[in-house]
């Protein structure tokens, strides 16, 4: 990766470089964790079932058996609109920003995500825009205080999984909340297939210009979920770029 994002303490460097987002400060943490698990030699899938123990359900809080007999096989208090197959060239005209753990995502009545309770933000449209938007929420929620229901319910599950919940239980603590204060701003759909997608985000540089990275989000369970990639990392290198060629921008 590039600049301040290759180090060796990735949660360190988290609370190091302020005005990072939680998102960033979270890809750098699992980078470099993951380094130091594959060095010691440890069984992330074992370790990843002891601490996911006890939680219950796919996508919804509730019983796992009852949760995804809604139409479609979604979950019952999910409804959305999946006509719009188009991908999207604009921000959705009725996107809302609210304020996730510690930084303000795009969410939509229309696209998603319609349920957001206190532990878990979910239910997003089976459409390019619903997979968007899902890229943006998901991994933050990651970084907050539920992330083991998160990462049980909403991230595919697998050896990525394993070795990501394993790496995120064993760190250190650190308060994102004070070093949170960049935002998104824009977003291209990479690549969508009706059941997986991969969408490039936009953020704020601190020292100028800006940086993106990539999420990919597959449609599974009735909703949603990302996809980590082979080493369990959330998101594909940093790039900088001074300008937002490409990028759909999200405006206001």
């Amino acid at each position: 990766m590039d600049g301040p994002f290759y180090k060796e303490q990735g949660w360190i460097n988290a609370a190091l470089f302020l005005g990072f987002i939680v998102v960033m400060s979270l890809m750098a943490f699992v980078n470099e964790t993951m380094g130091s698990d594959s060095a010691k030699g440890t069984d992330s899938t074992a370790d990843s079932r002891e601490t996911l123990a006890g939680l219950g359900g796919p996508l919804s809080p509730g019983d796992p058996q009852q949760v995804r007999q809604g139409p479609g096989g979604r979950p019952e208090k999910c409804r959305t609109d999946d006509r719009d197959t188009a991908r999207p060239t604009a921000a959705p005209t009725d996107v809302r920003w609210q304020k996730l753990i510690a930084i303000m995502v795009p969410t939509s009545p229309s696209a998603g995500p319609l349920r957001t309770e206190a532990t878990m933000w979910w239910c997003f449209a089976h459409t390019p825009t619903g997979a968007v938007l899902a890229a943006h929420v998901i991994p933050v929620e990651l970084s907050g205080a539920a992330w083991r229901m998160v990462a049980e319910q909403q991230v595919v599950p697998g050896e990525p999984r394993d070795a990501f919940v394993t790496s995120k239980a064993r760190a250190d603590e650190t308060n994102l909340e004070e070093s949170a204060i960049g935002r998104f701003v824009g977003f291209s759909l990479a690549s969508y297939s009706g059941d997986s997608a991969t969408v490039r985000l936009l953020v704020t540089n601190p020292t100028g210009g800006y940086l993106s990275t990539s999420v990919s989000v597959r449609w599974r369970e009735g909703d949603w979920k990302v996809a980590l990639r082979h080493d369990g990392s959330l998101y594909s290198s940093v790039k900088r770029t001074a300008d937002p060629d490409g990028f759909v921008m999200w405006g206001g």
